[in-house]
């Protein structure tokens, strides 16, 4: 039973956490604001987190995991290198759509304003990318795809469809443009680009 409390409680922690982080930034963000939350003592936060840090560490770290799982499944039910990168962009967009909290979680922290993300961690936050490298280079082994760097091209790859979520999630997006519509056009474009550097290689 005790168990089964403390993981209640560790929950409750991470929730109040997460709301605090969003609502208030993570230079406001404090172990006694989340202790006030779920009406608890500051101490008995570190029976949990070693500190702030290693809190906010885990909110990243769950965000980043439960992104690169549905991207992993996405990808592995696609049959073709481009079917794949098609698939990951959509998947990274729902993600973005349905857990904008979460997503937002991923990015909110500037590395100069907390204690670095520890090594061990980023290898799992770096998974995403790597899906997407693996991915180009299958396309490329395949000759499929014409990509020099397929490393290089994963983070522009992230970074375009980031972009456009950024402009989404914002409401920075001209009203006179259907949301869908734009992220359609955003994606066929990002795949347009591969498959235009491939038949410029090949011809």
């Amino acid at each position: 039973m005790s168990g089964t409390k403390e993981l209640s409680l560790k929950e409750q922690i991470i929730e109040a956490a997460r709301n605090v982080l969003l609502s208030e930034g993570y230079r406001s963000f404090s172990l006694r604001k989340i202790a006030r939350k779920i009406d608890m003592s500051a101490t008995s936060i570190y029976l949990h987190f070693e500190n702030k840090d290693d809190l906010v560490h885990t909110l990243m770290e769950q965000s980043i995991e439960r992104l690169n799982n549905q991207l992993q499944q996405a990808a592995s039910e696609a049959d073709s290198p481009i079917a794949k990168l098609e698939a990951l962009a959509y998947e990274y967009v729902r993600f973005a759509l349905k857990y904008q909290r979460e997503y937002q979680i991923i990015y909110l922290i500037s590395s100069d304003e907390m204690t670095r993300y520890p090594k061990e961690k980023f290898r799992k936050a770096r998974k995403g990318y790597e899906i997407v490298s693996n991915v180009l280079q299958e396309g490329v082994n395949a000759e499929l795809i014409a990509e020099e760097k397929p490393r290089m091209a994963a983070y522009t790859f992230w970074a375009q469809l980031h972009g456009v979520m950024s402009v989404v999630l914002s409401k920075r997006l001209d009203t006179r443009i259907d949301q869908q519509e734009f992220i359609d056009e955003a994606i066929e474009h990002v795949i347009d680009g591969y498959k235009k550097r491939t038949a410029l290689h090949t011809n």
